[in-house]
Parts: structure tokens; sequence; C-alpha cells
């Protein structure tokens, strides 16, 4: 299973702690490509919101 890997992507949605989650998609697959968002700052929990459009699960996929 592919792991999502901060993107080079970085705005003004920063704060003390990292990202707001609002400034768009700012977690990439190994390809590259955008997939998701991350919500990383001190003022609530770590969140990612994978983006519906570009991340599928695949049925009969396990994950041990």
């Amino acid at each position: 299973m592919p792991t999502p890997r901060p993107a080079d992507v970085r705005g003004i949605h920063q704060g003390c702690c990292g990202p707001l989650g609002t400034g768009g998609l700012d977690m990439a697959c190994a390809c590259g490509a955008l997939v998701g968002t991350f919500a990383v700052d001190c003022l609530g929990p770590y969140e990612l919101h994978l983006d519906t459009v570009r991340v599928h699960a695949l049925p009969g996929v396990d994950e041990t």
C-alpha cells in the first residue's frame, strides 16, 4: 500500500506547527500525483483528507 508523502507545495496556509489544511492538496503519492490534504497544526487533531476523485479503495486488498 503506497504511503502519501508531503508534496513540495508551500503557501500562506501554514500554522505555527504545520499546515492548516486550508491550502488545498499538499500530499502526494510516490508518482508525484497530489492525492490529499494534511492538517497538522497544534490547534486540532492531525488529519489526512484524501481526495475522493484521485484515491480509490481496491476490493480485496488486505492491509496486513
